[in-house]
């Protein structure tokens, strides 16, 4: 597996307040899990209006205009674009594999077969676990450290974590659905028990600790066609080797945005 260096900031932790503004962002905005562009200002309606990259690795970045009227990159920002696939080729067994993408240069984008010994349906959770492990690594690594030097401007950090996706299973499932799992003991609305529940469990629980430093996990559901570079990662474990667009394919001015990786 590729690991994608994440790097952590953490405000400091006071009790939540609706009117409190925590990373420049609300309350609400914070543990809002459902992401809406429109809360940036520069979204009309492509994802290529509010997303750019560094230009020392290609890694994908939020941007939006600053007090001054510039648009400039939020380096705190951290987005990856998830896509999962699975195949069953006559009497093989179905194999599933998962994709994670994280910029257009970046050698640490993931495309991997889903472990034999777990059930293949499972690949939509489990990108979504190994995307939240990687930056859980660094979170804990980074609070032994004692928090974020201010004095040091080229200090990695995080503000948000934005994942995309053309999946509204994914979307809706750590948005909405969760919240009356929790309620029904993760049981359906038939009673039956849900699907992946230990996963959901997991990752809402890690979800919540980022939440818990008002660092915000959103989900972005988005069209297919603005997805396929993590379609494509997902398929070369199953499929052999992939034309791999952009993600989005305006995300090309990388020296706009040197910053030092």
């Amino acid at each position: 597996m590729v690991y994608v260096k994440i790097s952590v900031v953490i405000t400091r932790d006071i009790e939540c307040d609706c009117t409190t503004r925590y990373n420049g962002l609300s309350h609400e905005a914070v543990f809002q899990r459902r992401f809406n562009p429109e809360i940036d200002e520069l979204y009309v309606d492509n994802p290529a209006d509010i997303l750019d990259a560094l230009g020392c690795c290609g890694a994908l970045k939020l941007k939006s205009r600053n007090a001054e009227g510039e648009v400039t990159l939020d380096e705190g920002s951290h987005v990856v674009a998830i896509d999962s696939a699975c195949s069953s080729n006559g009497n093989e067994p179905v194999r599933s594999a998962y994709g994670v993408y994280l910029g257009d240069t970046t050698p640490r984008s993931v495309s991997k077969l889903v472990d034999e010994d777990l059930p293949q349906t499972t690949q939509v959770a489990e990108l979504v676990r190994v995307v939240l492990r990687m930056a859980e690594q660094v979170l804990d690594a980074y609070t032994e450290r004692g928090g974020n030097d201010e004095n040091d401007k080229d200090a990695p950090r995080i503000s948000k974590i934005l994942i995309i996706t053309n999946s509204a299973y994914v979307v809706d499932g750590f948005s909405d659905w969760i919240y009356k799992w929790k309620e029904n003991g993760f049981k359906t609305s038939t009673g039956k028990p849900v699907v992946n529940a230990e996963m959901f469990r997991e990752l809402d629980t890690l979800i919540s600790k980022f939440n818990q430093f008002h660092i915000p996990v959103w989900f972005w559901q988005v069209e297919k066609e603005f997805n396929k570079l993590a379609d494509a990662l997902a398929r070369m474990p199953l499929f052999g080797e992939q034309k791999v667009p952009a993600l989005v394919q305006f995300i090309r001015d990388y020296k706009k945005f040197p910053k030092k990786c």
